[in-house]
């Protein structure tokens, strides 16, 4: 076949698919799925639609950069799942060296779902009225399946963060995990996420939570993160030349069911 014969083949295949797509319903079912058809228009507007998100997240990030700067004195509010009971020890060394306020709410056994579905953030945010929000979450779902669904939760989470300079603390893995913390950080801002994965710490008697030492030393790589031009929202953060005891704690048993509306 000559080279013009299968220019005019392909010219007509093309031909033939836009009369098709022209035709077509705007929905149709293939077994148990839908395939929906998309004007030009409608992908202009998203497109449109996601570049204003995208520039309005800009200046929302500006602004809290520059009011975030401005506060010498933090009232931090760290919450999420078991693992923030050591890292939250010596976090609050590092609060009260710099005179910053902390506020701690481990919820135990808590997964993304948890924090998501009910009120528990808002709760606490309405409580203590951070100027800052550190967050370690994901340790329970280090070994889920349906990612899909914890996708929806991890965007829920951070819709009800949004208004405030947080970092999310990813959790340091011990035996692999399945996608929680990437998809985690795909949803997280850059300086707002907290890689603990290249972390080796030494666990405590049940294998998976890190020793207060270990936490600790991990802490101290999470603080330097955070007063670092890495994070979007650098802080002040002189490194503690003393232990401090660990006040305002809230404990959440694996029972509680979370706030409501």
């Amino acid at each position: 076949m000559s080279e013009q014969a299968k220019t005019l083949l392909l010219m007509a295949a093309v031909l033939a698919a836009v009369c098709i797509y022209a035709v077509i319903p705007q929905q149709i079912a293939v077994g148990e799925f839908f395939l929906k058809k998309m004007s030009i228009t409608a992908l202009k507007s998203n497109t449109k639609e996601n570049a204003n998100k995208i520039e309005q997240n800009k200046t929302i990030t500006k602004t809290q950069r520059k009011k975030t700067n401005k506060i010498k004195h933090h009232t931090f509010l760290f919450i999420g799942d078991s693992m923030v009971e050591g890292l939250s020890r010596r976090f609050g060394d590092y609060a009260a060296e710099n005179e910053h306020k902390l506020y701690t709410v481990i919820w135990y056994s808590s997964t993304t779902e948890k924090w998501a579905k009910t009120q528990t953030i808002e709760h606490f945010i309405k409580e203590y009225k951070p100027t800052y929000i550190i967050l370690c979450l994901g340790s329970n779902e280090l070994f889920i399946n349906d990612l899909d669904i914890r996708q929806t939760y991890i965007e829920e989470i951070t819709k009800k963060l949004h208004n405030y300079p947080y970092v999310w603390i990813s959790p340091s893995v011990w035996n692999g995990e399945t996608g929680i913390i990437d998809l985690i950080q795909k949803h997280v801002p850059k300086g707002s996420f907290y890689d603990s994965r290249p972390l080796k710490l030494e666990r405590g008697a049940d294998h998976y939570h890190p020793t207060w030492e270990a936490s600790a030393e991990w802490m101290n790589k999470v603080a330097d993160f955070m007063k670092s031009n890495k994070a979007t929202y650098p802080l002040r953060l002189k490194t503690p030349k003393a232990h401090h005891k660990a006040t305002n704690t809230k404990l959440l048993q694996p029972a509680f069911e979370g706030y409501k509306k």
